[in-house]
């Protein structure tokens, strides 16, 4: 097997250089790197394009983080494929522990790798599993490693900081031309692409071998309380598209048959979240009124997902 990377940039110029040299001091080289720059303003359009061995797809407009990852992996090709933020680096053997991993378990269709802060000692993820109202939840988020001892195992979903995918995967996962769906812009694409994987019969894991590191700029917070702080910090346009992906994620993969237990949790917190968000700033729910056609595709493609599971 060989192995590709994706890398998303967006105004990332002050991470980009030290991303791009862990990608090219890899044990075992990358197939291809392919750069997709998201219309940045800074320097990361220069930085990227010029940079040796890697391949530079310069966006005229921002696509967001779903439609920008997809033309990637048609560029990169690979038996693996990783889809990664500008902000991350990789372990000099990530590489070569990533492809011994699928050789090992070759049911695996998402890898989710050990990701740790820049300073090695605390987690940023361990894999992605379920809250009680069905949020992604980044295990270990924020606690110092030697307390974690992760192991491998399987987990729900990936998360999108720094994902591995077998390429069989990407396709069976495919929906309308689209890895990623691109009307969630940014958010929720990752948990939403490793539910999406689970519901196909498809395995998602974790591996504290395959190791990455990641700065987190605004954090997650693990209480409730906080992340509903965090969600109201950010600007209306970035509330717009929590509130919206959240939905489409449930459209397209909400079982009832499996999934009732959850309801009381979900419209709680809903009613808290979404009503805190929205209240905030009202224009919120008429951007929301006008994405009837993004929730129209979201009901086709959970048809789609229906007749092939």
């Amino acid at each position: 097997m060989d192995i590709s990377a994706v890398i998303v940039s967006f105004e990332a110029e002050a991470y980009l250089p030290r991303c791009l040299e862990s990608l090219a001091g890899q044990s075992v080289p990358f197939r291809r790197i392919v750069v997709v720059d998201n219309a940045s303003r800074d320097a990361s359009p220069r930085l990227s394009a010029s940079f040796p061995g890697a391949e530079a797809l310069l966006l005229p407009e921002n696509l967001g983080y779903a439609a920008a990852a997809n033309l990637g992996i048609d560029r990169a090709g690979g038996d693996l494929v990783l889809v990664a933020n500008a902000d991350v680096r990789l372990d000099a053997d990530f590489n070569r522990r990533a492809l011994d991993f699928f050789a090992r378990r070759p049911q695996a269709a998402l890898l989710s790798p050990l990701i740790l802060r820049f300073d090695g000692r605390t987690v940023d993820s361990a894999g992605q599993e379920r809250s009680w109202a069905l949020h992604p939840r980044e295990t270990g988020y924020g606690r110092p490693l030697d307390r974690l001892r992760p192991e491998e195992r399987r987990v729900f979903s990936v998360c999108g900081a720094a994902t591995v995918f077998r390429r069989s995967a990407l396709e069976r996962l495919k929906m309308g031309g689209e890895y990623y769906d691109r009307d969630f812009f940014m958010f929720w694409e990752d948990f939403d692409i490793g539910w999406r994987a689970g519901l196909l019969g498809m395995q998602a894991w974790f591996s504290p071998g395959v190791i990455a590191y990641h700065f987190r700029s605004a954090t997650l917070a693990r209480s409730l309380a906080s992340r509903l702080s965090l969600a109201l910090a950010r600007p209306a346009p970035l509330r717009f598209h929590l509130v919206k992906n959240r939905w489409l994620t449930l459209i397209k993969n909400f079982r009832l048959r499996r999934d009732w237990r959850f309801l009381p949790a979900i419209a709680a917190w809903d009613l808290l979240w979404i009503g805190a968000l929205t209240i905030r700033s009202p224009k919120i729910i008429i951007a929301l009124a006008r994405s009837g056609p993004a929730f129209r595709r979201a009901r086709e493609k959970r048809k789609w997902l229906r007749d092939h599971e």
